[in-house]
């Protein structure tokens, strides 16, 4: 692969790896003080900013581009134009899929859970299905090394092991931030003072104490 292309791949893994925090960061962020919680409508209102940045990236860019190439906007094959807008119907989707995916947890705790969670399986997970339908559409499943359909395993693992060990949120007691010191859980007090004084035993002259094995003689 060329150096041109390893540049736009970098942009895609970028852009898309920002994609998912910034469209979970605007759905929770709709949240309006003194009006009850709507989460389905938060999520509908980062949804239409995702729509307006389509429209200003994929449409007004697009127009502004081949207006100044001089390009016939007008001539479009039929059958192209269907996939391609078909490929848009599927980004459009995908998105609204990746945003309730990431708002659909059902405590803060899993939440914060998701953003890690559901990018990597998305971003696991698609790889494979476009390789598994290009290189059927391509009819090269008889041409293809075993050195790919390893890799197609490795992925499927990968997002296995995502899925089991998933982060928890837990963590170590942190330090004190007084005085630095790690903090650690409060233990019942072992000290003489703490512990309940026993009663010393009254005996009468003659007679031993057994609790100091002393004679008392009169």
């Amino acid at each position: 692969m060329n150096t041109t292309a390893l540049s736009w791949v970098l942009g895609v893994v970028i852009c898309w790896g920002l994609y998912s925090v910034f469209l979970h960061m605007g759905s929770l962020g709709m949240k309006i003080e003194g009006i009850k919680p709507d989460p389905t409508a938060n999520r509908m209102k980062a949804f239409l900013w995702v729509g307006i940045a389509y429209f200003l990236v994929a449409v007004v860019g697009p127009l502004i581009v081949l207006k100044l190439r001089g390009a016939a906007i007008t001539q479009m094959p039929a059958a192209a134009s269907w996939n391609s807008l078909i490929a848009g119907l599927l980004g459009a989707v995908g998105a609204f899929c990746l945003l309730m995916a990431l708002s659909s947890g059902t405590s803060p705790a899993e939440n914060k859970q998701l953003i890690a969670l559901v990018p990597t399986l998305v971003f696991a997970g698609a790889p494979l299905v476009n390789a598994m339908v290009s290189v059927t559409k391509e009819k090269m499943w008889g041409h293809t090394p075993p050195q790919f359909f390893i890799g197609l395993v490795l992925a499927a693992v990968g997002a296995g092991l995502v899925m089991a060990y998933k982060p928890s949120g837990s963590h170590a007691p942190g330090p004190d931030k007084k005085t630095g010191a790690l903090s650690t859980p409060a233990r019942p007090a072992t000290t003489p003072a703490a512990r309940p004084q026993r009663q010393p035993v009254q005996v009468a002259e003659g007679f031993a104490d057994v609790t100091t094995r002393r004679y008392f003689v009169s």
